[in-house]
């Protein structure tokens, strides 16, 4: 159930880990805001989300904070195949979603379907920084996988670094016959030096199911 409200804060246990990452964080919060407030959809009780490729969880708290009513609790799940920074985002939140939801992260990959065994159906799926061009055939199953488990209301939300890779992106998720909700590109995203075009959540796009 969608209600609406005031947003309350949600703190880690510890502080992120590098220069930056929290005035990156404190964008992207206000772009999901804004996501939500075009869509018209208010924020979730008790919901269910996946956050896959979830690092060392720098998001957690801006998506718990900004997609529901943290007061009301939830579920929360971090997905990673890299140990290292999954073991931070389990010390980072150690002390979970306080004072009714349920935080966790786990080693695994997306791909496999049988990584997806346990899940139940989600109300929100979240990939920030996908980078489809990596590796093609391995965002397919991830899409393929998170549009199996979103529930018939349910957002996939995903950012990327660059424009292009954004556009692959969504290209294959109408191809496994998804609906783009709403693509909004991110005017205060901080520029990148490593590569041309490449900027923190230069674009936010929200995906649903079609027909629903």
């Amino acid at each position: 159930m969608w209600v609406f409200s005031r947003m309350p804060s949600v703190h880690p246990a510890i502080a992120f880990s590098y220069p930056g990452i929290a005035e990156d964080v404190a964008r992207l919060r206000r772009l999901l805001a804004e996501a939500i407030r075009l869509l018209q959809r208010p924020r979730l009780v008790e919901p269910s989300i996946l956050n896959l490729a979830c690092g060392r969880a720098d998001e957690t708290g801006v998506l718990i904070e900004t997609l529901c009513l943290p007061e009301h609790g939830g579920s929360y799940v971090g997905m990673d195949l890299r140990v290292a920074e999954i073991q931070e985002a389990t010390r980072r939140w150690k002390h979970g979603w306080l004072p009714h939801g349920r935080v966790e992260f786990r080693v695994a990959d997306a791909s496999l379907t049988q990584h997806w065994a346990e899940a139940a159906d989600k109300d929100i799926i979240f990939v920030r920084h996908q980078n489809f061009w990596d590796d093609p055939a391995t965002w397919d199953r991830i899409y393929r996988n998170a549009m199996a488990r979103l529930k018939p209301s349910g957002l996939l939300m995903i950012t990327s670094y660059f424009d292009r890779e954004h556009e692959l992106a969504l290209a294959c998720l109408r191809e496994l016959d998804a609906v783009i909700l709403l693509d909004l590109p991110h005017h205060a995203s901080r520029p990148l030096p490593d590569a041309p075009g490449k900027s923190v959540d230069k674009r936010l796009a929200v995906i649903g199911h079609s027909g629903v």
